[in-house]
């Protein structure tokens, strides 16, 4: 009898023991979760919408030409490449080529748009990590702006 007693005993101290510590674990969980800052929504919501709808209509402005510019990346010469058809009749483009790096957002470097005659610009990049990179070229040309991504691999 006393066997059996010491043995209920051990079980509900063991019970006991276990409901505490799974509530030691979700009482710490839930602190631990509480304190990550997630932003879901935005103080200014509706402007961040039209910036969104204007990135939509640069992208299907540029998806409707016909010849549309080629971002190439050299990787003997290390240079990129950004070719404007002459077929556009795009004069004097203005605006930036992002080089966007994913793996590492301190790494990405703006290039204002400068061709060398009407569709040529040359970037020479030699010290760009090896990795997934993205070339973002954002231009306006008469009045309407536009926008085109290019991947490429650096090795």
């Amino acid at each position: 009898m006393a066997a059996a007693e010491a043995s209920g005993r051990l079980w509900m101290w063991g019970l006991i023991a276990t409901i505490v510590t799974l509530m030691l674990f979700f009482v710490g969980f839930a602190i631990w979760t509480f304190q990550d800052d997630v932003e879901l929504v935005y103080d200014n919501y509706y402007d961040k919408d039209m910036v969104f709808e204007q990135q939509i209509r640069r992208v299907e402005r540029t998806e409707a030409l016909t010849n549309k510019p080629s971002i190439k990346y050299e990787q003997d010469t290390q240079i990129v490449l950004i070719e404007f058809p002459a077929q556009l009749g795009h004069k004097n483009p203005v605006g930036e080529i992002l080089m966007f790096r994913p793996a590492d957002l301190h790494k990405d470097r703006i290039f204002s748009l400068q061709l060398q005659g009407d569709t040529l610009q040359s970037i020479g990049v030699p010290d760009l990590d090896k990795g997934l990179w993205r070339a973002k070229l954002s231009w306006k040309s008469g009045g309407l702006e536009y926008y085109q991504e290019q991947m490429f691999m650096v090795n």
